[in-house]
C-alpha cells in the first residue's frame, strides 16, 4: 500500500525534521520509491539532506499558509503527487501546520485516498502541556488511517517524562482514539553534530563503511537508526528492520 507520512506537531523544535529524515531513510532501505516534501521551506533541512540522493525525489511547497493560500498550497502539492511515481511520501510540515493541514484535512484525506495512499501522521511531542491538547483536537490526526505520538528524547533533557507521558488524561484520550506512542532515543551530541555536518546523504549512509566517520560513530548511528525505526517508524508504516 502507498504511504503518505505527515510529520506534524504544530510546534517548532520538537523533532519533525528528524522524524521525516528517519522515515525517508526507512523508505529507501525498504526499496520504496520515496519522495520527501519539504513544507518548511524557510529552514529546509530535510530537503538539504536528500537533494540529489539517488532513488528519492524532493518536492518543495510552502505550507506555512492559512485561508485560501493554504488551499492553493495543498492543491499544488497534490498535483505534484499525482504526477509523481513515488509510493512512499514523507511530508515535513512547518510549525503552526494546523493552518494548512487541519484546515485542509477534508481535501487532503479524500484526495490522498483516491491516489491510493494510506495517511499516517506522526505527532511530535513537545514539552508544553498544550502539545497534548492540540494533538487530541487535530483534525488531520482524527482522520488519518494511523497515528503515533513520538517523543524525541534528544529534546527531553530537562523533562525526561514529558507532560504528555505523565498526564494520564491526555494520554488516554490519544490511545483510546487509536493513537500509538513511540520515541526517538537520545543520540550523543558528538554524533548528532556529525549528522549535521554531513548533508546531502541519507542518515543510513553515515552508518556504512563508505562514510567518513569513525567506526565507533558509525556503530552508534546504526544502533540509533534501528531503535528509532523499531519504536517510532515501523509501528506507523509497517515492515521490519
Amino acid at each position: 500500500m502507498k504511504k503518505l507520512v505527515i510529520c506534524h506537531g504544530d510546534k517548532g523544535g520538537v523533532g519533525k525534521s528528524i522524524f521525516a529524515m528517519l522515515t525517508a531513510d526507512y523508505g529507501l532501505q525498504c526499496g520504496r520509491s520515496t519522495a520527501v516534501i519539504e513544507g518548511d521551506i524557510k529552514i529546509g533541512d530535510v530537503a538539504k539532506r536528500y537533494q540529489g540522493v539517488s532513488g528519492l525525489s524532493v518536492l518543495g511547497i510552502d505550507l506555512d499558509k492559512s485561508g485560501r493560500d493554504a488551499e492553493n498550497a495543498i492543491t499544488s502539492l497534490f498535483r505534484q503527487l499525482e504526477d509523481s511515481e513515488a509510493d512512499f511520501v514523507v511530508l515535513n510540515s512547518p510549525a503552526n501546520a494546523h493552518k494548512s493541514l487541519d484546515s485542509q484535512a477534508e481535501i487532503i484525506i479524500p484526495v490522498a485516498k483516491d491516489l491510493g495512499f494510506d495517511v499516517c501522521v506522526a505527532w511530535m511531542i513537545g514539552l508544553e502541556e498544550s502539545c497534548a491538547r492540540l494533538a487530541n483536537i487535530s483534525i488531520i490526526c482524527e482522520m488519518a488511517d494511523k497515528k503515533i505520538a513520538v517523543v524525541n528524547r534528544h529534546e527531553s533533557q530537562y523533562d525526561p517524562g514529558f507532560f504528555w507521558m505523565t498526564d494520564k488524561t491526555d494520554r488516554d484520550i490519544w490511545v483510546k482514539s487509536g493513537g500509538m506512542l513511540g520515541e526517538i532515543p537520545d543520540l550523543a551530541s558528538r554524533v548528532a553534530a556529525k549528522l549535521k555536518e554531513n548533508q546531502g546523504v541519507p542518515l543510513a549512509f553515515l552508518a556504512t563503511k563508505d562514510s567518513n566517520l569513525h567506526l565507533v560513530d558509525r556503530q552508534v548511528i546504526k544502533n540509533w537508526l534501528r531503535k528509532s525505526w523499531e519504536s517510532a517508524v515501523i509501528p506507523l508504516v509497517g515492515g521490519d528492520v
